[in-house]
C-alpha cells in the first residue's frame, strides 16, 4: 500500500501519514484486507497499474512476442486456473468476482487492454501492428494448452450454511438468518462469489405487497398450508445449501386429474421467478434423457438450480437419485467432465401434469411434491387479473417487493424446512398413473378387513369394465390386477395380504395404522 502510494506521482503523502491512513482503511474494512481490496482503493486514488509490454524487438528488428511476459499480463488481468475434483476450470477473479471464462473471452479482454494504451506506451509499434501480431499468433497465445501454463489459485467462496443464506444485489448483499435480514456492504465480504450470483439490482427495503405473492396465493386458492408449503418448496431452493440426509427435487404438478397434458396453471411462470434469484438452467422435459451423454453440458460450477419442465408419465426419475443426493457429474463436449459432489451440485425442481414415476421409498423420500390449481388456465392467465405480464411487465418498485418477498420464502424454509400439507389430488392422480382410471374407480368399492378371492375379483373388474382392453399389451391379466392392489396399497399406506388355501387365492386390504377405539 505505502510502495504502491509513493510511486504514485498524484499522491503527495509522505510515509508517516500513509502509514495511518492504512490504519484508518483497515479499520474501515473490519480488517478484512485483500490484495484485491488493495488494488481496488489504489484505482480509485489515481494509482495507475503497470503496463505489461508482452512484445519485444529482436537483433534484426522483428517484433515478437514474449510467452512469458504475455501469462504475466494475463495473470495480471485475473485469470487463472481454479481446481474443483480433480479438474480444472479457467476463471477470471475481479475483486473477490469469479466468473468461468473461454478463450473468447481471454481475446476480448487482450484487445481491450490493447485499446487502453497510450500512443507512447507502444515504444516503437502501433496499436495495428500489435493486432496483427496477435492474431497471427492466436493459435498458440489463445488456446487452451497455453491457458493451462496459468497459475493455479485456490479460492474460497461465500457460502450458505444449515442457518443462514445468502442474496448478493449490485448495491451490497443480504445475510439472511430466520429471524433476522442484515444488509452489508461488499467491503466486508472476506471471501469469492460467482458473478451469476449477483442479482442485477440493488436491494430496497419495501412493504408493499409482490404480485408474486398473490400468484402463489391464487395457485393454492388461498389455502394457507398449501401456500406455506409451496413458500416453502422455493426458499429450499432458494437456499444454496444441501443436506445430503434431507435433499429431495421440489415437484411442481398440476392438481387437476386428466388424461393428458394440461398447462397453464403458473409452474413455469413460478420457475422463472425462482431463476431471477439464483442461477438456473432450465431443460425440456419432454425431450431431456439424463442417462445421455452431455445430457448436462449446460451445467456450471456457478449453476444453482437445475428445471426440467414438463416430463412425461416415463421420465426416468431414478436417474437422478444420485444427483439429488450425491452430487452430479458433467460431462461437456471437448472439455473433461467434472464432478460437483452434493454441497457444491445444483438443486433440481421439476414440473409436470403427471406424478413421477414409482411408490419405492428410494423415489418418494427424494420429492417434495406441490400441487398447482387451475385458478390459472389456457383461459385465465395472470395477465388477466394483474393488467401486465409477469416480470418483463415490471418496474423497479414490483422487482423490489419481489425481492423482498423471495427473502421471505427462505426465511420460511430457515424456520421450519419443508413444509407438509394434505394433498387434493395427487394421491389419486398417482393411483391412475400407476395403474389406470378403472381400477382407480373400482378401489374407491373396496373395503378394509374383509377377505376377496383374487378369482372373483377379476372377473368382477372384467365384468364391470368390459371395454377394458383385453388385447394387446395393455391387456388385464390376473397378475397384472395383483400388481395394481399392491400399488394400490403402497399409495394409500395400506398392507396387501395375500393368502392360500388349496387352490383358493385371497387378498385382505389392512390398515396398519387403524384407529384407537373410542
Amino acid at each position: 500500500f505505502v510502495g504502491m502510494s509513493l510511486a504514485n506521482p498524484n499522491y503527495h503523502d509522505t510515509e508517516m501519514q500513509l502509514n495511518k491512513k492504512f490504519d484508518e482503511f483497515v479499520k474501515d474494512y473490519d480488517g478484512r484486507v485483500t490484495l484485491g481490496s488493495l488494488f481496488h482503493i489504489a484505482e480509485n486514488f489515481g494509482w495507475v497499474k503497470p503496463i505489461v509490454k508482452f512484445w519485444y524487438f529482436d537483433d534484426r528488428g522483428v517484433m515478437k512476442i514474449s510467452r512469458t511476459r504475455f501469462k504475466r499480463l494475463l495473470e495480471s488481468e485475473g485469470f487463472c486456473k481454479y481446481r474443483i475434483d480433480g479438474n480444472y476450470l479457467f476463471v477470471r477473479i475481479r475483486q473477490n468476482i469469479v466468473e468461468e471464462i473461454d478463450c473468447i473471452d481471454v481475446k476480448e479482454t487482450v484487445m481491450h487492454y490493447l485499446e487502453s494504451f497510450a500512443v507512447e506506451d507502444l515504444e516503437g509499434t502501433t496499436r495495428t501492428e500489435l493486432i496483427d501480431i496477435l492474431i497471427k499468433s492466436a493459435q498458440q497465445l489463445f488456446s487452451i494448452q497455453f491457458l493451462e501454463f496459468l497459475i493455479t489459485r485456490t479460492i474460497k467462496f461465500n457460502k450458505d450454511c444449515d442457518k443462514k443464506g445468502y442474496f448478493y444485489f449490485q448495491n451490497g448483499y443480504a445475510e439472511i438468518e430466520e429471524n433476522r435480514i442484515q444488509f452489508k456492504d461488499y467491503k466486508t465480504l472476506e471471501k469469492h462469489i460467482w458473478r451469476k450470483q449477483i442479482i442485477k439490482r440493488n436491494y430496497v427495503t419495501t412493504e408493499k405487497r409482490s404480485m408474486f405473492e398473490d400468484l402463489l396465493f391464487n395457485i393454492c386458492r388461498i389455502e394457507v398450508r398449501r401456500y406455506e408449503a409451496l413458500k416453502s418448496g422455493i426458499g429450499y431452493l432458494l437456499h444454496a445449501y444441501k443436506d445430503p440426509s434431507n435433499a429431495k427435487a421440489v415437484i411442481f404438478i398440476d392438481e387437476k386429474l386428466s388424461e393428458g397434458s394440461f398447462g397453464r396453471s403458473g409452474k413455469g411462470l413460478v420457475i422463472k421467478g425462482v431463476s431471477h434469484i439464483r442461477n438456473t438452467v432450465v431443460e425440456d422435459g419432454r425431450n431431456f434423457n439424463p442417462s445421455k451423454n452431455f445430457a448436462f453440458q449446460r451445467v456450471k460450477a456457478d449453476t444453482s438450480i437445475i428445471a426440467i419442465e414438463d416430463i412425461g408419465m416415463r421420465f426416468p426419475f431414478e436417474r437422478l437419485f444420485s444427483i439429488i443426493t450425491d452430487g452430479i457429474t458433467i460431462e461437456r463436449k471437448n472439455k473433461d467432465e467434472m464432478f460437483l459432489s452434493g454441497n457444491e451440485s445444483p438443486k433440481l425442481v421439476i414440473s409436470t401434469n403427471y406424478s413421477i414415476k414409482g411408490v419405492d421409498d428410494s423415489t418418494l423420500d427424494r420429492q417434495f411434491v406441490i400441487e398447482f390449481s387451475d385458478y390459472y388456465n389456457k383461459n385465465y392467465r395472470p395477465f388477466d387479473e394483474f393488467g401486465k405480464r409477469f416480470y418483463d411487465g415490471w418496474n423497479e418498485t414490483e422487482w423490489n417487493s419481489f425481492d423482498c418477498f423471495m427473502i421471505e420464502c427462505l426465511q420460511l424454509y430457515l424456520m421450519r424446512g419443508l413444509v407438509a400439507y394434505e394433498y387434493v389430488n395427487l394421491e389419486k392422480k398417482k393411483l391412475i398413473d400407476e395403474t389406470s382410471i378403472e381400477f382407480s374407480e373400482y378401489s374407491e368399492g373396496l373395503e378394509l378387513e374383509k377377505e376377496y378371492d383374487k378369482k372373483e375379483l377379476f372377473e368382477d373388474f372384467k365384468k364391470e369394465y368390459s371395454d377394458y382392453d383385453s388385447d394387446g399389451p395393455g391387456k388385464l391379466t390376473q397378475r397384472k390386477l395383483t400388481h395394481w392392489f399392491k400399488m394400490f396399497g403402497r399409495i394409500k399406506g395400506l398392507n396387501i395380504v395375500e393368502n392360500k388355501s388349496g387352490a383358493k387365492r385371497t387378498i385382505v386390504i389392512v390398515n396398519p395404522h387403524p384407529s384407537p377405539l373410542p
